[in-house]
């Protein structure tokens, strides 16, 4: 039997496709049509966080193998590493998409149980209505006040303004769905039958979140959770399609990003807060990951 052949899609993908973009930057995109995105006949596997609401007609797709039928008022939520396949659209339809880059996930969300939880409950619902009562009033408020910012004539800060409404509005998406699971009484993080590899996916992620980029190897987090490095790295990329080691350094090199941009400390005094044995080490990580040196990312504009 012939492989299937599976496209691996990113923020970045879409900015190619500016005749139905209302915005984009490196961590947010929002799109008003699926015509002439990239790979929308494709397999593809998501590299980022996926909102897509169903405002009028039909969407008939696969999300993981499974099918799904998105109608109007419905909203489809796909986590990263979601696998999405023949898709078909009804004549008249309408759809607006809000992608979320893995980045933009590390530095708002904490890997703790609940996360986990509604992680899951996203994966096994992907599928959700669009409820009319107070908490869609509220979503309704944050979108009306992020359209108005996109439109609005750019200052200094407008890059900030726009990532702390997306910030927020993804945290209060996130809040409402941990009630449901809550009123519905299926934690399904805490079920016996969740897959060895998930459970050992979930431990290493909220280890790699309260470590913040102090220890860069595999065998430091293999260690920690009792397993070999060998198996360890197996299992992660088992569960989530990508290697422990890929998962530790994109974590570290949000955190030092985060570091050069917002703190006062030296390059120095930033890389003995991250545990490098010295500046020149430290200097060839943020080189190796960033393409440019510590004191030239710092003085970047742009990012």
């Amino acid at each position: 039997m012939e492989k299937e052949n599976i496209i691996t899609v990113d923020i970045e993908d879409f900015k190619d496709s500016q005749h139905v973009l209302d915005y984009i930057d490196d961590d947010f995109a929002i799109v008003n049509s699926l015509e002439g995105t990239p790979y929308s006949n494709d397999t593809i596997k998501l590299n980022c966080f996926l909102i897509a609401v169903c405002i009028e007609g039909c969407i008939q797709l696969d999300v993981n193998y499974r099918t799904y039928k998105l109608q109007a008022g419905e909203l489809l939520l796909g986590l990263p590493n979601t696998i999405i396949s023949h898709t078909m659209l009804s004549p008249k339809y309408k759809v607006r998409l809000a992608g979320f880059s893995t980045r933009f996930l590390q530095r708002i969300i904490k890997m703790e149980k609940e996360t986990w939880n509604t992680a899951i409950h996203i994966h096994n619902n992907p599928v959700k209505s669009v409820d009319n009562g107070e908490d869609q009033t509220v979503f309704g408020f944050y979108r009306d006040l992020i359209i108005a910012k996109i439109n609005d004539e750019p200052h200094c800060y407008h890059k900030e303004v726009i990532q702390h409404l997306f910030s927020a509005i993804f945290c209060e998406m996130m809040g409402q769905l941990h009630k449901e699971i809550e009123a519905s009484g299926n934690m399904e993080g805490s079920k016996e039958g969740i897959k060895q590899v998930n459970y050992i996916l979930r431990k290493f992620m909220e280890l790699l979140s309260k470590d913040k980029g102090m220890h860069r190897s595999v065998s430091y987090f293999a260690n920690e959770l009792c397993y070999t490095p060998k198996h360890f790295s197996k299992v992660i990329k088992q569960a989530c399609g990508r290697t422990p080691l890929d998962l530790i350094n994109e974590t570290t090199v949000e955190h030092i990003k985060y570091r050069l941009k917002r703190s006062e400390k030296s390059i120095k005094e930033i890389a003995e807060e991250f545990n490098f044995p010295n500046q020149s080490f430290f200097g060839k990580y943020v080189k190796a990951h960033l393409g440019t040196s510590p004191a030239n990312y710092r003085n970047r504009k742009e990012e």
